[in-house]
């Protein structure tokens, strides 16, 4: 499937680890703690100061951005990040008071996506769902964008808390081109 997102805002926790596993646990703890209160408002002023913290509501997708060519290399770089509600902006976003939580904007993207459902899934999987994008891609002689080369998305869009593991929808993806992604769109 393909997919055009807008610009969007996230917050997130970059990290090196060995593993998706731990970096993706501790850095939805992370953002969760920002989001559920770990936070104060932005001054008004320069003179108003306000430590009152705000609770945000969870939003879905959870984001894992993954920066190498997972599980090949020993470690990588993991983003993992909650989309923000579409109700704010970088200006009125509550500033985190946890220093390894940062706010950023997303450009407007493309991706082509592999939708499945499971359990959250293993580095092995998201490699192997992956590789099944890239192969779709090539055999319609479309080659990936550049960066995905070196980036793979994970979304999940479930309660972890609540849902069943057969309930539970994820979707790997990878970065295509405009171009790209009007050939395929086109194609159809």
């Amino acid at each position: 499937e393909l997919r055009k997102y807008s610009p969007y805002i996230v917050a997130e926790v970059r990290s090196n680890s060995d593993s998706m596993k731990k970096a993706t646990s501790s850095g939805f703890r992370q953002v969760a703690g920002y989001i559920f209160g770990k936070n104060k408002e932005r001054s008004k002023s320069f003179f108003s100061k306000s430590d009152t913290p705000r609770k945000m509501r969870m939003t879905a997708p959870v984001r894992t951005e993954m920066n190498s060519n997972v599980p090949a290399k020993k470690s990588g770089e993991y983003s993992l990040s909650f989309v923000m509600s579409s109700d704010y902006s970088l200006n009125n976003l509550p500033v985190p008071l946890n220093r390894n939580v940062t706010l950023r904007k997303i450009p407007e993207h493309y991706l082509a996506v592999k939708k499945f459902s499971g359990p959250p899934p293993t580095e092995d999987k998201v490699t192997k769902y992956r590789d099944e994008i890239v192969q779709t891609l090539a055999e319609k002689g479309i080659a990936a964008a550049r960066e995905a080369k070196d980036k793979t998305y994970l979304y999940q869009y479930h309660d972890p808390f609540a849902t069943p593991n057969f309930l539970r929808k994820n979707e790997v993806g990878i970065p295509i081109s405009e171009k790209a992604a009007t050939t395929l769109a086109s194609s159809k």
